[in-house]
């Protein structure tokens, strides 16, 4: 450690970058472990994964398959608490309308009640403020009206294979063909608004927007979807005592959380992988092959999104349905945060300010204004830029005590 001369910070080499940085827990330019040695071979370019500090969450392994850090990865820690109320509050409507065998509640809040939360969270964090309100509705309203069309395009052939959802129930055998083809196509029209938007060249190329552009494209199709699919139930009465509260409750849980969540993460995950822009001006960097990476880690989180489709035409039992949707949602927020890691340790960060202050949202520490906080080591651009700029343009100051 390099001592310091009168107010400098004191500073340390980085066992990863090998480059001197103010002292702390975490390097301030590649976010790796003070601590740690520097890593040898020839993928010494994936040095960042950082697997026990998530990007976006101090303290949280990367491995740990959080919702609220995961989905909602621009807001602080403290500021996560009403999103998982927020949670909490749609699996507890989705069981009382179970419960109560309220069809049409059970269905708007399995259709709404995330892409709500969702654009909560744009408010909340002010993603909104950094990009174009444009693109936003862009995404939202042609995800929304893709997800209308496709089913109304092929809702005879749902109707034949499947059955009317919350009416005959899931278990129900039906043709290969169907049952492939309907969920994938809808998978590709899923990414078509984030295409949309990436083609008409948005002015920031930061990969939590794409991740944004593209979970919130993928919500509004899925609303847009299950809300057309299963309008008819909205005919049935008011209370519906013949259907079997387990059969309402599955699909409740499936309609309302799994899919979406699922869907969100694949939207998103693609987005990444799209608005991702790596660091030329390292030679240890290849964003390249990063940008390889994110985009397998997207196509396996699609295929998932896609292959749990399946497990209708297998005839599986509800409760073992269920627990593959779940398992599977798992294992997709974990492959989604790997993504953003990858992402958030590789690409191209904010200038450089190393002598100056900025207040770190997540640990409340001022510390140097790097692309990452040495405190706790989550990226600096896992807050949406006006917050970032709102903290650069009141930067706190040293107060000389008294009779010093």
């Amino acid at each position: 450690m390099t001592a310091p001369d009168n107010d400098e910070v004191p500073t340390m080499e980085c066992g990863v970058c090998q480059i001197d940085v103010p002292a702390g827990a975490f390097c301030g330019y590649c976010g790796g472990h003070l601590a740690s040695e520097p890593k040898r071979g020839g993928l010494r370019w994936l040095r960042g994964l950082r697997g026990d500090t998530f990007g976006a969450s101090p303290g949280e392994s990367v491995l740990r398959p959080a919702i609220t850090s995961s989905l909602f990865p621009h807001l602080p820690q403290g500021s996560r608490t009403p999103f998982r109320v927020g949670i909490a509050l749609i699996l507890a409507g989705l069981v009382l309308f179970a419960v109560v065998k309220m069809p049409a509640a059970l269905i708007t809040v399995a259709a709404l009640g995330l892409p709500l939360l969702f654009v909560l969270y744009l408010t909340e964090s002010a993603v909104y403020r950094d990009m174009s309100a444009w693109m936003l509705v862009l995404a939202g309203t042609l995800g929304a009206a893709l997800g209308v069309g496709w089913v109304l395009l092929t809702g005879q052939m749902v109707a034949r294979a499947y059955g009317v959802p919350m009416a005959a129930g899931l278990a129900i055998h039906h043709l290969m063909r169907e049952g492939i083809m309907i969920p994938a196509g809808g998978m590709i029209l899923m990414l078509v608004p984030t295409v949309v938007v990436r083609v008409l060249r948005p002015k920031s190329r930061e990969s939590l927007d794409g991740f944004v552009i593209g979970a919130l494209a993928a919500l509004m199709f899925a609303a847009g979807a299950t809300l057309t699919r299963l309008a008819p139930q909205f005919a049935s009465g008011l209370l519906v005592h013949s259907r079997p509260f387990l059969s309402l409750l599955v699909e409740a849980i499936l309609c309302g959380v799994t899919i979406p969540m699922t869907a969100a993460v694949a939207g998103g995950m693609f987005g990444i992988a799209l608005w991702f822009k790596g660091q030329t001006s390292n030679p240890h960097e290849h964003p390249g092959r990063v940008r390889a990476w994110l985009l397998v880690l997207a196509i396996v989180v699609i295929v998932i999104h896609t292959g749990v489709a399946i497990t209708d035409i297998m005839g599986m039992a509800q409760l073992r349905m269920l627990t593959v949707h779940v398992v599977m949602t798992a294992v997709v927020l974990v492959l989604l945060r790997i993504g953003v890691q990858l992402a958030l340790m590789h690409e191209a960060p904010d200038p450089i300010e190393q002598h100056e202050p900025l207040l770190c949202i997540h640990c409340h520490h001022v510390v140097p204004d790097m692309a990452f906080c040495p405190a706790c080591g989550v990226a600096t651009r896992a807050s949406s830029r006006a917050s970032r700029n709102e903290r650069r343009d009141a930067r706190p100051v040293r107060v000389a005590a008294e009779g010093s």
